[in-house]
Order: C-alpha cells, then sequence, then structure tokens
C-alpha cells in the first residue's frame, strides 16, 4: 500500500533543500574568497576546462543562467585573466570563450578548496547515507526537470 506525503512533509522537504543548499553555497563561497571567485565563476571554468572553448549561448544552456548573468561573468572572468573571448573560426560572427592557463590553475585550486568544504559539511553522513542522498537528490533533480 502507497500512502501520499502530506503537503506539510513537501513543504518542510522543500525547506530543507533550500537551506541545505543556502548553507553549502555560503560556505563555498567563503572558500572560494581566497582565490578571487565564487561558485558561478567555478561553474564556468569547470566547463570550459570540460568542455571548451564554448559560446556563451552553450554556456547558459549548459549552466542554467540567463543571457545577461553569462556576460557578466565571462566580464569578470575575463577582467582576472582566467578566459578570454575570441572569435569562432567557424562563425566569424560569434565569439568562443577560452579557458587560460590562469583559469586553469584557479580552476584546480578552487576545486581543492571547495572540496575540503564539502567534505567538511558532509562529515555528519556515512558513504552510505551520502550515496543514498546522492540517488534520491538524482531522482528528484531528473523528475523536476523534466517537468520544465
Amino acid at each position: 500500500m502507497t500512502t501520499t506525503p502530506s503537503p506539510a512533509l513537501d513543504a518542510a522537504l522543500g525547506n530543507q533543500l533550500y537551506l541545505a543548499h543556502r548553507y553549502a553555497r555560503a560556505a563555498a563561497n567563503r572558500a572560494l574568497r581566497d582565490h578571487g571567485v565564487e561558485l558561478r565563476h567555478l561553474g564556468v571554468l569547470g566547463a570550459l576546462a570540460e568542455d571548451g572553448p564554448l559560446s556563451q549561448r552553450a554556456l547558459v544552456d549548459r549552466l542554467q543562467l540567463d543571457k545577461s548573468s553569462m556576460v557578466l561573468i565571462v566580464d569578470e572572468l575575463e577582467r582576472q585573466g582566467l578566459a578570454e573571448r575570441r572569435r569562432n573560426e567557424r562563425d566569424r560572427r560569434s565569439y568562443a570563450v577560452h579557458l587560460t592557463a590562469a583559469g586553469r590553475d584557479r580552476l584546480a585550486a578552487a576545486v581543492h578548496a571547495t572540496d575540503a568544504v564539502l567534505a567538511e559539511l558532509f562529515a555528519p553522513l556515512s558513504t552510505a547515507e551520502r550515496e543514498q542522498l546522492h540517488e534520491l537528490l538524482d531522482r528528484f533533480i531528473e523528475h523536476a526537470a523534466a517537468r520544465e
């Protein structure tokens, strides 16, 4: 027999997800301050390291950010010498964002810093509990994404 969760439970879970995200994001951004970046920069740097160079449009689609936010993030990364816009060789009307050597180095240091923060935040959970949380959140995200 399957029971339907109560709306109060769903609301509590929603609030817990919000708080978990808020605390984790704040802790990660504090750790990243020493590296001159924030999580929003880290997402772009990571995408460029993994699949770059990429157009700003591809970055917007991949990271689920709005276009104006992406322009600001790439501007900030360019000012720091971590990324640069170059004309797309296939379509000279557009630009591709490239990760610089400095960006690759900063990304490595920033990932190390955030890994340490996340390890500390997840310390109360066993490995099995972390794996279960990961699986549950994957299912939730997949279902939520399909609804958009």
